[in-house]
């Protein structure tokens, strides 16, 4: 007895975002020597953080900044490379007020499936692509700054690691839905490309990449801490630097769970309102 293959009525209603996905990688493989120069090199303005900080550290006669002690400092900058590889995605606020300003949105409307769907797969085939290539080149990096400096002196939990791998769930869900409700901007305004600016140059400091935000003053903390940006970042990494109480993890991440519902939210609400405004001109 034989097995009728599944056709494009039966199947599931998410594999045709399987398909996405899965061609997306396909299609980044084939360049992954470009990942592979990019994960490389992505580690050299590490080296001028390390003296620049050096430098401010002597200053203070080595004396911690905020209870962050120097090599902290360069575990925090190293460490952050892997927080925004999973909340950075390059070029979506661009690539969606693209596609509507210019009507390209038209051939993704007229397709039976959702839009912020199709964007969160192509973006996390970029990503796997990435970390593919990231986890052979990322921990000789770790491992030659443990060997020779001796910055890595805290060793995770098991419930530290746990939080720390969530806590990049959620870096990557804030980031990729931060991006797509700015990117639909461009249904209320023609140009957006100086609001972009500023907008990533904000995100920039707010989630932590600039510097640390505890090391910040003091009356900026709760609001650095609570914000959603802060996820982005900054709470990845003192997550797995041990900075984090243990019985402070849940909570944060919870909040960090709670925005990623607000932002969801809002997606769905800028989307719908968005759409009503649109003009299917050019495509």
């Amino acid at each position: 007895m034989t097995t009728a293959a599944p056709t494009a009525q039966n199947r599931s209603p998410l594999h045709k975002y399987w398909v996405i996905l899965s061609t997306r990688t396909q299609e980044d493989m084939t360049y992954r020597f470009n990942y592979v120069f990019g994960a490389i090199f992505r580690f050299l303005p590490l080296v001028t953080m390390i003296f620049l900080w050096y430098a401010v550290y002597m200053g203070r006669n080595m004396a911690p900044i905020n209870g962050m002690s120097f090599k902290d400092m360069i575990v925090y900058n190293a460490l952050m490379y892997i927080a925004r590889g999973f909340s950075s995605v390059p070029g979506t606020m661009n690539d969606i007020s693209k596609d509507i300003k210019d009507g390209l949105l038209n051939r993704y409307l007229i397709k039976p499936m959702d839009y912020f769907g199709y964007q969160v797969m192509y973006r996390l085939a970029h990503k796997l692509v990435f970390w593919y290539i990231a986890l052979l080149t990322f921990p000789f990096v770790f491992w030659f700054m443990s060997a020779s400096g001796h910055y890595f002196t805290h060793w995770p939990t098991l419930w530290e690691a746990l939080a720390f791998l969530a806590s990049l769930v959620i870096a990557f869900c804030v980031g990729i839905q931060f991006c797509f409700m700015i990117g639909n901007l461009a249904f209320w305004f023609l140009e957006i490309s100086t609001f972009l600016f500023v907008v990533m140059m904000l995100e920039f400091f707010l989630s932590g990449q600039l510097i640390p935000l505890n090391i910040l003053p003091q009356w900026m903390h709760q609001f650095l801490f609570l914000s959603p940006f802060s996820y982005e970042g900054y709470w990845p990494c003192v997550i797995l630097m041990g900075k984090v109480p243990q019985d402070q993890l849940l909570p944060v991440l919870g909040r960090g769970v709670l925005w990623v519902g607000v932002f969801y939210a809002a997606v769905r609400v800028m989307w719908r309102m968005g759409l009503k405004r649109y003009s299917a001109v050019g495509g």
